[in-house]
């Protein structure tokens, strides 16, 4: 199984963020917005461009390469992702054209099953790195996030976490259970991130403290059990078990259970 930096190639340079470029018809850029140029299929622009909703990320997009290399020169994108394209152009002579002009912009290339080879020579052709399809939002997004360092103006926003019943928002302290939105408070809220981030581990005491309250932190013994207690309470009665499940001598076990809610049984009998 291909990981999403199984295939990496450095020593290209880093993103750059076009500052006051014109773009699309001579709309300005703002400058703590970046540009992703998605060389790819609808389906994967649409699920990039929802993933990606609140970020400071402008989108586009065609699944035609020709079409792509115009456009990349027009409009100085932070980051080119190629997936399924269409068109005369492949992609290894796309990213070759590409990089006989452009030495320095990032290009990932997504790869399905199977497709090794085309990811060897994807590399040795300029591409920055080579990920699997269909594309992680996440990973691409510490991708962008990890070339733009130097731009203090673009910040990454947490992405929602998204596990069913349960939705947890990337930065309000917010959160959906069974469609049902909840404001929680900040800390619940941190705890809640790091245990749903985990989704199944077994999480120690000392790592819920030390994501909450800090690595030197000094809390009351009691102060990580009571905040667990309050959050519990926010999450139904299942016929599936416990959300946050203790585990004796460790620490906890966050679990999304997958009976229905006596509440929600109770309204549809």
């Amino acid at each position: 199984m291909m990981h999403d930096r199984e295939w990496t190639r450095g020593g290209n340079g880093q993103p750059r963020a076009v500052v006051g470029d014109t773009w699309r018809g001579g709309r300005v850029r703002a400058p703590d917005r970046l540009l992703v140029f998605l060389a790819c299929s609808s389906t994967d622009a649409d699920q990039l461009q929802r993933a990606w909703a609140g970020q400071a990320i402008d989108i586009e997009a065609t699944p035609d390469l020709a079409v792509a290399l115009v456009r990349i020169g027009q409009v100085g994108p932070a980051m080119v992702v190629v997936g399924e394209t269409g068109g005369a152009l492949g992609p290894i002579d796309f990213l070759e054209a590409l990089r006989q002009v452009d030495a320095t912009t990032p290009i990932i290339v997504g790869l399905g099953q199977d497709s090794s080879q085309l990811g060897s020579d994807a590399l040795n052709a300029g591409a920055t790195a080579v990920v699997r399809r269909p594309f992680s939002a996440e990973a691409l997004l510490r991708l962008l996030d990890s070339g733009v360092a130097g731009n203090g103006a673009f910040r990454v926003r947490p992405l929602p976490i998204d596990l069913g019943r349960l939705r947890v928002d990337g930065s309000a302290t917010r959160i959906w259970v069974d469609g049902v939105e909840k404001l929680i408070p900040a800390m619940e809220f941190v705890l809640l991130r790091f245990l749903a981030e985990r989704h199944g581990e077994i999480v120690t005491r000392q790592e819920l403290v030390s994501a909450a309250w800090g690595l030197d932190a000094r809390v009351p013994s009691n102060s990580l059990t009571v905040h667990l207690a309050r959050l519990r309470r926010r999450f139904p009665v299942d016929s599936g078990g416990d959300w946050i499940r203790p585990v004796r001598g460790i620490g906890y076990q966050f679990v999304v259970p997958r009976g229905v809610s006596a509440q929600h049984a109770a309204a549809g009998s």
